[in-house]
């Protein structure tokens, strides 16, 4: 488990590493961020890997928004409904990497609806190093584990001194049953509570 206290380049490097150990090799990889709980800073957290992954990797990598609005406008259900291109959609990240919102109403069912489309995830693989999903809160939605299980990873976000242990083991429980590969979890705003001073001499 990686935890971070605030999201600094080295802890956001430390993840990428630790990701790109257990992938190693494999090109047009699937990855998701998913928590238990809305607000554990799963957005977040998957912005700042793009852009880490985009600039230690030298990688084209492509983050998914479930729900999200990444530049506004229409999203890919809405772009493969009336047969345009999702080119117009994806737009270049300030930190790295690029980003596209998923659009379509339950972020879900809109992931759900997203991951039949083979020929699309054949395309997006062949375009991109490395595509991440910021799927829904468990939660919120169901169908975000269901998704997970089509993934070639998964990282579990965690928020410190808010989820209670059960509740993500249960979300480790529920991913595993569904066959997703989990990687591991991220400690998500852990604090000291201690002078840094002092903690460093215990």
């Amino acid at each position: 488990m990686t935890s971070m206290t605030t999201l600094d380049k080295t802890a956001i490097d430390d993840l990428v590493m630790r990701v790109d150990a257990q992938l190693r090799g494999e090109r047009g990889r699937l990855i998701a961020f998913i928590a238990s709980t809305p607000g554990e800073g799963t957005t977040t957290l998957a912005t700042a890997y793009v852009g880490a992954a985009s600039v230690r990797l030298r990688r084209h990598v492509l983050l998914l928004q479930a729900g999200g609005d990444a530049g506004g406008g229409a999203g890919v259900l809405q772009a493969l409904a009336s047969g345009q291109s999702i080119d117009t959609l994806v737009k270049p990240m300030a930190t790295g990497g690029y980003t596209a919102s998923l659009g379509g109403g339950d972020a879900g069912s809109a992931l759900w609806e997203l991951i039949s489309h083979e020929a699309l995830w054949r395309d997006l693989r062949s375009r991109y190093d490395e595509i991440v999903i910021d799927l829904p809160a468990a939660s919120a939605s169901r169908l975000g584990i269901g998704v997970a299980g089509h993934c070639d990873g998964v990282v579990v976000v965690v928020e410190a001194e808010k989820t209670r242990g059960p509740v993500a083991e249960h979300l480790v429980s529920s991913l595993r049953a569904v066959r997703a590969n989990v990687l591991g979890a991220v400690l998500n705003k852990w604090q000291f509570h201690l002078p840094d001073a002092l903690y460093r001499r215990l």
